[in-house]
Parts: structure tokens; sequence; C-alpha cells
């Protein structure tokens, strides 16, 4: 790049000059010299995350280093974990956390055409909000009347997770509610796949060939009805993931919650 060197006018060796990334002398690293005589910005590194699992001050705030400071916040938020848990409340996280595992995978398994997830209470327990959804989103037009009952069921969870993480620093919780939205597109992709052939009785007492189904109806508008099946894998893959994603974030703030677990908070 450089037969010798433009700051200290060092000669480079006679072979391999046009290969030096910087001078023996000085230590110019000559791409960064080259790019400020032309004013190109030297990329920025990758932002860098170093959590302490020790707490850095009697708050409980952990030390992170991030060159961004708008990550750095939200990061600071969504992991933060007292400086001290009490052990009673560890151990009920973590069978919390158990039940989670174990009830997110069933869920994941049982059978999509038979909607199989009609029958749990992470479904029945959805249905009044799915109704009010409808309701709430009326004044936005037909296709987000149809569109709000769906929408309700990610945003309640989403709303709760919100107010975990948010106002009251409950970062394990919070993850629970990220998990409980993931349950809620195994929910829904049944009723999405039921589009393309209705078979089963919704609310209205009838089948979507006869009566109102919110899937034949928004897949129609969209063009997609004849992709039913395979918006319904999508919708349950991305529960999948969601819920992976909860265990990734709970699981986390798990273990630094047992690492700083204590009979009693002072």
């Amino acid at each position: 790049m450089y037969a010798k060197c433009p700051k200290c006018s060092q000669a480079l060796p006679a072979t391999g000059w046009e290969k030096a990334e910087e001078c023996p002398a000085c230590g110019l690293i000559f791409r960064k010299y080259a790019r400020a005589q032309v004013q190109v910005p030297v990329r920025p590194a990758t932002p860098r995350i170093a959590i302490n699992p020790v707490a850095s001050d009697s708050a409980g705030i952990d030390e992170i280093e991030i060159e961004d400071e708008a990550l750095a916040r939200i990061a600071r938020r969504f992991l933060y974990v007292p400086a001290q848990v009490e052990a009673w409340r560890v151990y009920v996280n973590a069978g919390l956390f158990a039940l989670t595992l174990f009830f997110g995978w069933r869920f994941y398994r049982m059978d999509i055409p038979e909607w199989e997830m009609s029958a749990t209470f992470m479904h029945l327990i959805m249905v009044p909000f799915h109704e009010f959804g409808h309701l709430l989103f009326m004044p936005f037009g037909e296709f987000m009347t149809l569109a709000g009952g769906s929408l309700a069921q990610w945003l309640m969870p989403l709303g709760f997770l919100l107010h975990f993480g948010l106002k009251n620093k409950d970062n394990f919780t919070a993850s629970l509610m990220l998990w409980w939205m993931g349950t809620q597109f195994l929910d829904l992709a049944p009723y999405a796949w039921d589009a393309l052939v209705p078979q089963h009785i919704l609310l209205s007492g009838r089948t979507g060939d006869n009566g109102a189904h919110d899937y034949i109806d928004m897949l129609g508008t969209l063009g997609l009805l004849n992709s039913a099946h395979g918006v319904a894998r999508v919708m349950h893959a991305t529960g999948l993931l969601v819920m992976m994603g909860a265990w990734a974030w709970g699981g986390h703030i798990l273990w630094r919650q047992f690492q700083r677990r204590v009979d009693f908070v002072a």
C-alpha cells in the first residue's frame, strides 16, 4: 500500500510492502490512514455486551459494557436481576420454568388439523379476549375487526410483558409472558388451517361454510386462502420460536437469580 510510512517515513521491506498492514516503527495502520485522507468513516466496531454476574452496586444493577447507549439501556432493563433474590422465589420460578417446558412442548406436538389446542386451558382463557378484540378494532374497518380477535391474543401477553419488564423490573415473569404469546401462535394456527376446508364448529355453532370465519375472510382478502395450510404451518413454527426465545431469556434470568439467592432479603 505504501513504500514508506506516510507518518514517520520509515522505509518498508523491499518485498511485500504493498501488502503491509501497519508501520513496524510507529504502528500506523495504513488502512485507517487511507480512509481518513478521503474522509471515509471507519466502520464502528460491533456492539459488545459484557455482563458481570456479580452486582456492581447495592441496587443490583449489572455492569453492561456496550458501545450503543440505546441498546445498553434496553439490555440493562431486560437483563436486570436484583442483587439479592429470596431463595423461595428462585425455586418457585424454577418450577414455573419447568411447567412452561412441559406444556410448551406438549402444545407444540398437538395436531394442527384436529385443533387439540381448543380443549386446553390456554385456549379457553383467551376466548373472551379474542371476542373483545373484534370489538376493540371495529373502528378501524372490516379487515381489522376480523383481525382484532387474533391480535388481542398476541397483544394481551405483550402488554403484560411490558408491564412486568418495564414497570416492575421482573424479567423472569416477563419471560413467562413471552412464552404465553408463543402459545397463542400455536392456538391460532389450527384456525388458519381450518380456513381451506372448514370442519370445526365455531362459537356461532356453525362451520365456516355457512357462518363467519375470521381466517376465511382475512386470507381471502389477502389472496392467501389457498395457502391456508402453509400460513398455519408458519404460525405454528413461529409459536415454537417465540417460546424458545422465552426459554432462553427466562433461563438466563433464572440462573442469575439462583446465583444471587439468599434466605431473606435485607
